[in-house]
């Protein structure tokens, strides 16, 4: 009898059923009884769906509203955009709730769009991807210039050269996406997502598309541009990285078997084997300390104290039983980037070369008075060397440590302790101290 019908389940402590609402094709013929009770039941539906609506729309529009004042205040208090977009993000996640959120931002050619900050997402593959205009679901929402869902991104005809591999090893299965724009530029894109279906409807696009054009009154195109140019900056950070890891951490490891191997071949000359297990102790370091240093160019670097500087010193060491010493003063401190930077360069050389020449206890200082920063690391080993003389072979890691203190204004001198019995190697640097 019916020519459209909704169907709606539901349940409760009493058991479990379905309501249908319908159109009929015909008047039903009603049992007498069910008469008076079938009218009064699609009164209440018609009631109850009515006040749904409203309180759906209420909660919609609290939600929406506590949104964009985040959004607002982050646009007023953050100090740069990253930390704006950042708002942005967390702010989306807690208006959908989805599983996943992300930001895409534009490469070098406004056309191809790589994906910047991210929340719920695991895979590299799917960090690197980078879409092009029209490409994927995000492609089609800057060639649209509005919002676009997907029930299911796999099977989404409408999506142009997606990248449905990377997407479904992620696990995302339904998704919206819609651009930023500011000064008529799409200059991001927004998307959020689920890792089981989740059926967004056209509220549902609206709401992103009234968060989004709010969003981009608190970002201004200059700080937006060299943000840009800031991601891009710590991309490339990240390929370099990769192709030193492939290059020459092998390169390494492959001298480190070579070395063993001719141990081998040569066994029964305490020279020659000293020599080599030599090499092959000093490649095994220098992939260590490549890798951490790699590592260090990698990650994010969030707010770095002095106590926080001098761990990172302290993991350099390749004598785990060594029993260096740390000592810090102004330990909850906050450096500038640049300044912890150095210091932990700085650190990290003079200790390896305490493990690896001087083989003695150090101790590594860390102090902040007058508006300068002095790490000093000592050591009761012998010197085998020229104090100061950084020209002189075998004076690379002199070298490097002086090159990072000059980058921050500051200074590197090496020299024999005063009681005679080993050096000290000490970096000033200019900087503020806030005790």
């Amino acid at each position: 009898m019916l020519r459209s019908a909704l169907v709606v389940p539901w349940a409760d402590p009493h058991g479990d059923g379905f309501v249908i609402a319908g159109r009929a094709g015909r008047t039903p013929v009603l049992p007498e009884a069910a008469s008076g009770a079938v009218p009064q039941l699609g009164r209440n539906v018609r009631r109850r769906v009515s006040e749904g609506r409203r309180r759906g729309a209420v909660e919609i529009n609290r939600d929406l509203q506590f949104a964009m004042k985040n959004v607002a205040s982050a646009a007023v208090g953050c100090a740069d955009v990253a930390e704006t977009l950042t708002t942005l993000l967390v702010s989306a996640q807690r208006l959908f709730d989805t599983d996943v959120d992300y930001l895409s931002l534009p490469e070098f050619d406004i056309e191809t769009f790589t994906f910047d900050q991210t929340l719920g997402i695991h895979t590299p593959e799917f960090r690197h991807l980078r879409i092009r205009d029209g490409q994927g679901l995000g492609g089609l929402a800057r060639s649209l210039r509005r919002p676009v869902r997907s029930l299911n991104y796999a099977i989404d005809s409408r999506l142009h050269a997606a990248p449905v591999a990377e997407t479904v090893r992620e696990g995302i299965v339904s998704a919206m996406a819609t651009p930023i724009i500011v000064d008529d530029q799409v200059e991001a894109v927004l998307y959020v997502g689920d890792r089981t279906l989740h059926p967004f409807n056209e509220t549902d696009e609206e709401i992103l598309n009234e968060f989004a054009a709010y969003a981009t009154l608190g970002l201004k195109r200059r700080a937006a541009e060299a943000y840009r140019r800031d991601v891009l900056r710590r991309q490339e950070q990240e390929r370099l990285a990769y192709d030193l890891h492939d290059t020459a951490v092998r390169g390494l490891v492959e001298i480190g078997f070579a070395a063993e191997r001719m141990r081998e071949t040569l066994s029964g000359d305490p020279a020659v084997e000293a020599s080599l297990a030599s090499i092959a102790a000093a490649a095994e370091h220098s992939m260590e300390a490549l890798r951490g240093q790699l590592d260090m160019l990698v990650r994010p670097k969030p707010a770095r104290t002095a106590g926080d500087v001098l761990d990172e010193i302290a993991e350099a060491s390749l004598r785990a039983d060594a029993g260096h010493r740390f000592l810090v003063d102004a330990r909850d401190s906050v450096l500038p980037d640049a300044i912890a930077d150095a210091l932990v360069r700085i650190g990290q050389e003079a200790l390896v070369n305490v493990d690896l020449h001087a083989r003695s206890v150090a101790e590594v200082r860390l102090e902040g008075a007058s508006g300068e920063w002095v790490l000093s690391v000592a050591n009761g080993g012998a010197v085998t060397t020229a104090p100061n003389d950084a020209d002189e072979p075998g004076h690379l890691g002199l070298r490097a440590m002086r090159n990072a203190a000059e980058r921050v204004s500051g200074r590197v001198e090496r020299e024999p302790a005063r009681d005679g019995h080993g050096f000290l190697v000490r970096a000033t640097i200019p900087g503020k101290v806030d005790r």
